[in-house]
């Protein structure tokens, strides 16, 4: 058994996202909340349960962890279920707002466990290195079960060296048989590490390896080699590590002095320039790279291109006259976005010239290949490959052409028609609503927000293009002892008669998102209560006590200068003005509401607590 921490969500609407990719892909579902009506009205009902349960200055709305089962576990869903309730009751406590779903849609059965960090005695789950406690148990169950049992553990042996996990973009790269930068480094580490019995002469071999060793600190430290830039902790050699497997001749410290005095090797920019003339920052119709990865602010005469979620990352900065981009960063998305930057802002397909050092241009040309450029009228100079190169666009084609192929293959396969799911009271530690039960109705696809990194690579470019979300149906596991397996399908007839699956109903009150005016008033709370949540104070331009009318004025008096301001700050300044909206429309409706709405908001923001209004709302008449 593997325990896995996916993800924090921090608010209401995050939490909800996740709640829905674990539970419609689900074939049971356990919670301490009886499921009513459709899975997905179930899922907001949960969500909501889950964020009012949080209070004060509690930053995190619920946790997200997986439990996977090995292959050779000849188990059924309902017993993965039960076991992983065990695991969770006797580790984490289950008298809290939770969810279990159980998954059977890879190899190894697998159970995902959403829950509050607030219990219902008003405690937050605070266990520091909880990952003893957890694995203690795991080897536990795993023998009290007859499961596969996991040798490499923290627990069993506490000198085993952890490494850290591959990310999405490493295992794509794996998959199509090509190697990543981190893994290119951790080969040449390798070799370092041969006839190295001290610290001195490991870094000494790095640099000779043509490594460039970056202090950041007197016991931290980073590898760059052409153009790529790795953390040592990122790579598994940072200083704690390599003090236990070699031994010093010279105090760390004195080391990251004496390498911080050396000059850099790879201080080369690379740049991207044309003769042509360009509509400077012409708008493209089409959602690129560029667009949905990256971020800008103008500086002066130049605009600067950060990555969305590394707001403090600089990638590239584009230039107006000359017409020109110079890189600060040479991962594939950066490059990319790049070109089109230059490409979509010039009046007519035309040369392109490229300067820098050879391997950051080879990196140019394979994009400018890769994009296919060339049949548009654009031309690139400045590089000429080499017969290696020529073979690796080849073959990047191919994986290429390749992946689109598997992407079309899983769209076309024809979606398993969704069961009725058993739907079984569980064990509730809050009063149950009183709604009649009735069986989930088939839902829609969803797929699970995604998280892209900075660097991410062609897989999830045609991930975009052609990867499916595929729904599976729901079912909820009974709370009795764990039976032998019975499938779905006879489960169902003994409870229910046949029924012809039926495609989720539209909102009855015509809601559509974005327009304030079709939201019902509770509606328009719970939107107020997210934008909310995704305010961040020191960003204000006035007070951070001023009521939204305050705030308003503020706004307004600065809404000329928000393209100079960082990009975090025109994020925030553009959040403010979707508050805006929803509080005009609830003052529109009830002045009393709005007014307490206000008084909340400004508490919350005088002493960083969560908005959590108390306020009783009436239904709107329909």
């Amino acid at each position: 058994m593997i325990r896995k921490k996916l993800s924090t969500q921090k608010s209401k609407g995050e939490t909800q996202n996740t709640l829905g990719y674990g539970l419609k892909k689900s074939i049971l579902i356990d919670s301490n909340r009886l499921q009513t009506g459709t899975t997905q009205e179930f899922i907001e009902f949960l969500a909501k349960k889950i964020d009012k349960s949080c209070k004060g200055k509690q930053k995190n709305t619920s946790f997200h962890e997986m439990v996977s089962f090995d292959p050779s576990d000849k188990i059924t869903p309902e017993q993965a279920l039960a076991i992983a309730k065990e695991l969770y009751s006797d580790t984490h406590g289950l008298n809290r707002e939770h969810a279990f779903a159980v998954h059977t849609d890879t190899k190894q059965i697998h159970v995902h466990f959403i829950w509050a960090p607030r219990d219902f005695n008003n405690k937050i789950y605070n266990q520091v290195d909880d990952y003893l406690i957890i694995e203690h148990k795991l080897t536990e169950l795993e023998k009290k079960h007859g499961l596969f049992q996991v040798t490499n553990r923290k627990s069993l042996n506490p000198d085993l060296e952890t490494k850290p996990p591959e990310s999405r973009n490493e295992k794509a790269l794996e998959v199509r048989g090509i190697k990543s930068h981190k893994k290119a480094f951790k080969e040449e580490i390798e070799i370092a590490f041969k006839d190295a019995a001290t610290t001195t002469a490991f870094l000494a071999n790095l640099h000779k390896q043509g490594f460039d060793i970056i202090p950041n600190g007197q016991n931290a430290y980073s590898l760059e080699k052409e153009g790529q830039i790795f953390k040592a902790s990122e790579l598994g050699i940072q200083y704690s590590k390599l003090k236990n497997k070699l031994q010093e001749k010279h105090q760390f410290s004195e080391l990251m002095e004496h390498y911080s005095k050396k000059a850099s090797r790879y201080n080369e920019e690379l740049n991207l320039t044309t003769s042509e003339d360009v509509e400077f920052l012409k708008k493209n119709k089409f959602k690129t790279v560029l667009d949905k990865k990256f971020t800008h602010q103008e500086v002066g005469g130049n605009v600067e291109h950060f990555f969305k979620n590394f707001t403090s990352q600089k990638a590239f900065e584009y230039y107006k006259d000359p017409s020109k981009v110079t890189f600060q960063d040479l991962s594939r998305d950066s490059i990319k976005a790049g070109l089109q930057r230059l490409t979509t802002d010039m009046k007519k397909p035309g040369p392109l010239y490229v300067n820098g050092p050879d391997y950051a241009k080879k990196k140019m040309w394979m994009e400018f290949k890769m994009m296919n450029l060339e049949a548009k009228g654009f031309t690139l100079s400045g590089y000429e490959p080499t017969q290696q190169d020529l073979k690796e666009l080849e073959q990047r084609k191919a994986d290429y052409e390749l992946q689109a192929q598997k992407w079309k293959a899983k769209k076309a396969v024809e979606e398993p028609k969704p069961a009725e799911p058993v739907i079984v009271p569980p064990v509730m530690p809050t009063p149950a609503q009183n709604a009649p039960e009735k069986p989930a109705e088939p839902t829609k696809q969803i797929e699970q927000e995604k998280v892209t990194s900075a660097n991410e690579g062609l897989i999830d470019d045609l991930h975009d293009m052609f990867g499916p979300a595929i729904a599976i149906p729901v079912a909820q596991t009974p709370t009795e002892a764990i039976e032998p397996f019975k499938p779905v399908g006879s489960a169902i007839d003994e409870l229910y008669m046949p029924m012809a699956p039926e495609s989720l109903p539209e909102p009855e009150n015509g809601k559509i998102d974005g327009d304030y005016s079709t939201y019902d008033t509770s509606e328009l709370c719970d939107e107020m209560a997210d934008i909310v949540s995704r305010i961040e104070r020191k960003h204000f331009i006035g007070n951070s006590s001023n009521d939204i009318a305050g705030h308003r004025i503020w706004d307004a008096k600065h809404r000329d200068y928000v393209h100079l301001k960082p990009a975090v700050e025109q994020t925030q300044y553009y959040i403010r003005q979707e508050l805006y909206k929803v509080h005009d429309e609830i003052k529109e409706r009830s002045q009393k509401l709005a007014n307490e709405l206000d008084s909340e908001f400004k508490k919350s923001m005088k002493y960083n607590t969560r908005f959590k209004p108390e306020i009783q709302i009436q239904p709107d008449k329909k």
